[in-house]
């Protein structure tokens, strides 16, 4: 399998475990604050690393990977954009229904676009400008401005995709010096850093049933972002922006499953678009 279908598969993954997540973390809202949920993924992602450590081949060598990372700033940059977006996105899916909220995320795709050609000098062709032209016209659709969706809360998940895109363009550049292992474990450390002073003041404790939604969220949550850490480092960001579309079906289907909501025909003409999007930036492109 090349480089480039490894990328697309491990970002579907990442999709559909990111959304089941935030779906899981939609249930965990409705008695735990979004802050408390991110903090708690973090620290149950430290202590699987701790109870593992003496596993490794080289523990200490492990530790100090951690602790004293190389380009230290720019992964533990990279690790607070994680969390603040994963945050923020917890509040999003919270105040918003599954699938609206996935689909104003769609705007990241958007953004990675030209965050890629600006920040990182990838080469965007139109192709890919028309791909992702197409599915945010999906995500219209879906969307369909200028109906209840549009208040205040809406903007949240918005803003949860444009740090969840700087995240992805940061993960980008610390590529040589920073497996998926050490993005999983810096988000977790820096999580656990910047909320740990906020939870005298938000702490709740979690029944048995709250306990077990954390645990499987942060399961799922962590195998997503490994997948999207090991797709950004095999392709480009611009590439596999029109992919992230294929949230929108999960979402669809898990709004339907767990929330009872039934997409109309606007949603699926969209989820339609979306699919072509992707179809489109697979097409090989014409060689000269």
């Amino acid at each position: 399998m090349s480089r480039d279908a490894l990328a697309i598969l491990l970002t579907l993954a990442a999709g559909a475990l990111y959304t089941l997540g935030y779906a899981i973390a939609k249930l965990l809202s409705a008695s735990l604050d979004p802050v408390q949920i991110t903090f708690l993924r973090s620290l149950v992602v430290l202590a699987a690393a701790a109870a593992l450590l003496p596993l490794l081949p080289d523990p200490g060598g492990a530790v100090r990977r951690l602790l004293a990372p190389q380009r230290a700033r720019d992964q533990r940059l990279a690790a607070a954009a994680l969390i603040l977006s994963t945050t923020i996105a917890v509040l999003g899916y919270a105040l918003v229904p599954v699938t609206e909220a996935s689909a104003l995320g769609f705007t990241a795709p958007v953004i990675l676009v030209a965050l890629g050609a600006l920040v990182l000098g990838e080469r965007v062709d139109g192709r890919r400008w028309a791909a992702v032209g197409i599915g945010f016209a999906g995500m219209l659709l879906v969307v369909r401005p200028g109906g209840e969706l549009f208040t205040w809360a809406a903007a949240v998940p918005v803003a949860a995709a444009l740090i969840y895109a700087l995240y992805q363009v940061l993960t980008r550049r610390i590529r040589d010096v920073a497996t998926e292992r050490d993005a999983t474990l810096q988000g977790a450390l820096v999580g656990v850093a910047m909320l740990g002073p906020a939870m005298p003041f938000l702490w709740v404790w979690p029944d048995l049933a709250g306990l077990v939604l954390v645990l499987l969220y942060t399961a799922v949550q962590t195998a997503a972002l490994l997948c999207l850490a090991g797709a950004v480092r095999r392709a480009e960001v611009s590439g596999l922006a029109p992919w992230h579309y294929s949230r929108i079906v999960f979402a669809l289907g898990l709004d339907a499953a767990l929330f009872g909501r039934v997409p109309d025909g606007f949603g699926l003409a969209g989820c339609a678009l979306i699919a072509a999007a992707g179809l489109l930036i697979a097409r090989p492109g014409r060689r000269r």
